[in-house]
Formats: C-alpha cells, sequence, structure tokens
C-alpha cells in the first residue's frame, strides 16, 4: 500500500466534478496547487533561462522573443553524455525544462494530487513518482510497445541499442536519468512545457492536435499544471470536450481488426494520433476550449482526448505548465489485460466510483 509522503493534498473531486470528467474527458481546477511550491518552479525555471539563455530578461518581456535555430542547435549540443536530453532545450515559440525527476516538482503536482489520482483511477492501483535518486537515475515499470521503445529512442538516443520494435511486455525495473523520458516509467513529469508570446496560429486545421499514446497500455489519468497566472488565449492546454471516448472507441476498433502497433505516430496511423478520421472528424462538429486560470491551477484529462497547446496571444505571458501521466501497477493491470479491451471499455481500468458515475 503506498503511503502518502508529507505533502498536502488537493481535496477529492465532488460528485458532479466526478461525473463533467467523465463526461467531458477534462476537468480544471483553479488555483489548487501550493503557492509558494510554485513560485519556486517559477524562479528555478528562470534560473536556467539566464544560464542557457540569458539574453531573456525576467523583467522585460521585450526579450521574450522565439528561440533562433543558433539558439536551439547550442542547446541541443548540450545532450548529456549518459543519454537523455539537455535540461533546457526548445526551437521558436517553445522550450522546455526536463526537470521532471526533481522532487521539488513532483511534491508540486503528482504527489499533491495523490488522493485524486486514486480515487479516479482505484486505491493502491497507481505508480508512485518516486522521482531521481541521488546518482540521478530513475527506476520504474514501463510497458515496451512501439510507442514506449520510439520514446527511448528519440529522447535518449538509438546509440543506446534498443531494439526497433517493442516485446510488449513490461519491464518491471526500467532505469532512465532523470533527464531522460521518465514519463514513460512513471517517474517524473515531462518537466516544464512553455510557449513564449505571440506564437504563430495552429491555422483551421489546429496543427498540432494530437492524442497520445494507443488505446493499450497503462497511462489513463493526465493533468498539465500552471505554474503561474494564465489568461484567455495565452497559450493554454486546449482540449476538444468529449473526444476522449470518440477516439478510444475508434482505436480499439482498429485494434481488433489486427493493428496491434496503434502507436505509429503521425500520418500512418490509423486510429488515434495527428490524422485519422475520427480526429479531422472532431475537429469539424466540436468546439476546443482553451482552458486557463491563476497559478497553481491544474487541467485533469483523460489520456485520449484530443488536445494541443493553445496559441499565445499574449505580449507579456508565457504559458508554463507542467505535465504528468499517471500509470496503472502491472499488480493492477497485467500485461494481458492492458493488451486487451476487446469490448473497448474506456472505463474499465478506473475507480469504482468513477465507473459508477451516471452521465446520462
Amino acid at each position: 500500500m503506498t503511503t502518502i509522503p508529507a505533502v498536502d493534498q488537493i481535496a477529492p473531486l465532488t460528485s458532479d466534478q466526478v461525473v463533467q470528467f467523465k463526461r467531458d474527458g477534462y476537468l480544471v481546477l483553479p488555483g489548487v496547487l501550493d503557492p509558494e511550491r510554485c513560485r519556486s518552479a517559477r524562479d528555478k525555471m528562470w534560473e536556467t533561462l539566464a544560464d542557457g539563455l540569458p539574453r531573456m530578461k525576467r523583467d522585460d518581456p521585450a526579450t521574450w522573443g522565439p528561440i533562433s535555430d543558433e539558439e536551439s542547435e547550442r542547446l541541443a549540443a548540450k545532450r548529456p553524455s549518459g543519454g537523455g536530453e539537455p535540461l533546457l532545450g526548445g526551437k521558436g515559440h517553445r522550450f522546455y525544462i526536463r526537470n521532471g525527476a526533481e522532487q521539488d516538482m513532483l511534491d508540486l503536482s503528482p504527489r499533491a494530487l495523490w488522493t485524486i489520482a486514486e480515487q479516479l483511477m482505484g486505491a493502491d492501483t497507481v505508480v508512485w513518482p518516486e522521482g531521481a535518486d541521488e546518482s540521478g537515475m530513475t527506476t520504474g515499470p514501463c510497458l515496451m510497445s512501439d510507442d514506449a521503445v520510439g520514446g527511448l529512442v528519440s529522447h535518449m538516443g538509438d546509440r543506446m541499442g534498443w531494439p526497433e520494435k517493442g516485446t510488449f511486455e513490461t519491464e518491471d525495473a526500467l532505469k532512465l536519468p532523470k533527464n531522460g523520458p521518465v514519463w514513460l516509467n512513471g517517474q517524473g513529469s515531462r518537466g516544464l512545457y512553455c510557449t513564449l508570446p505571440n506564437s504563430p496560429s495552429p491555422g483551421p486545421e489546429y496543427r498540432g492536435s494530437h492524442s497520445d499514446g494507443a488505446c493499450y497500455g497503462r497511462w489513463r489519468l493526465q493533468f498539465a499544471a500552471y505554474i503561474d497566472d494564465l489568461p484567455p488565449n495565452s497559450g493554454g492546454f486546449t482540449v476538444w470536450p468529449g473526444s476522449h471516448t470518440r477516439i478510444w472507441d475508434k482505436q480499439w476498433e482498429a485494434y481488433k481488426e489486427g493493428e496491434k502497433h496503434t502507436d505509429k505516430h503521425l500520418t500512418d496511423r490509423k486510429a488515434g494520433g495527428y490524422s485519422d478520421a475520427v480526429i479531422g472528424q472532431i475537429k469539424v462538429d466540436t468546439k476546443p476550449v482553451d482552458t486557463h486560470g491563476p497559478a497553481g491551477s491544474v487541467v485533469l484529462w483523460h489520456t485520449k482526448i484530443l488536445h494541443m497547446a493553445g496559441q499565445n496571444c499574449s505580449d507579456d505571458v508565457i504559458r508554463q505548465a507542467t505535465i504528468y501521466g499517471y500509470l496503472k501497477t502491472r499488480a493492477a493491470l497485467s500485461d494481458e489485460l492492458a493488451l486487451d479491451n476487446a469490448g473497448g471499455d474506456a472505463w474499465r481500468d478506473w475507480s469504482d466510483e468513477l465507473r459508477a458515475a451516471s452521465i446520462d
């Protein structure tokens, strides 16, 4: 049984909130995270920028222009010798900071939301984020699907010896450096994902909108947490309400037709991802929602909801979000069940409370 640490817990969801999450596939919790932890995360972000992009001044939005190709290449050259990504990277109007396995970042949101995670996914069924140890390594379980192997290659480097295809079996103690893809073994968030002011429009086709991962696997609940105030139309996490069950259903239809590798990304992927028919239809018949709120706001979302980082139309706001996905444990969801949901029940692996919630 997991012991909740000495981190103040966000209050459990009300029954109405559970229903709203189940119906819409997302739920906004305004300003719930600890203000001091948010402030500390902002301070550390600016310390990282001062080291890697010193031309960006905290008190001067005029210096928050897009990252040039030259700057991007210089940051990318700092990839650690042991694999993983540079602490700071980015291009154009986007940058990231790979600090998601640091203890303070885990206390900020994944651990503070633990009560809610278990409320929605089931008590004692969720992988606990231990984060990095003293050596800078993380250890946690990972279902080695094609999607996972592809993520390891893209974020760790192909020289690490990963196979081209996944085994579709769980590696119970996958070791990754703290700046690697620690979301794959449940031991860290993606770090900070940031969007600079005056970012380009995604266009009428909402370029970049997508649904994460494949229908199989152990990701169920994810969240985006804002560490600073985020006004409307400032690059907020954008979602298409109700799209989660529609995409889930279509992915399982494809899986039952024999397309095991539905987690191949982009144009050759039949269901899910970026460009399949159901996503095109959702963009036509469903209006996207730009989420926003004061510092400490959290957006909970079903892992299959159609989403994107919105356009930042502001002149003086940097969208600062940390993103994390809770994984079911192997004990709670075996490899066999993780790879077989022939009925296509989008809520099979969630808590009794959520399953019982009526959205009729």
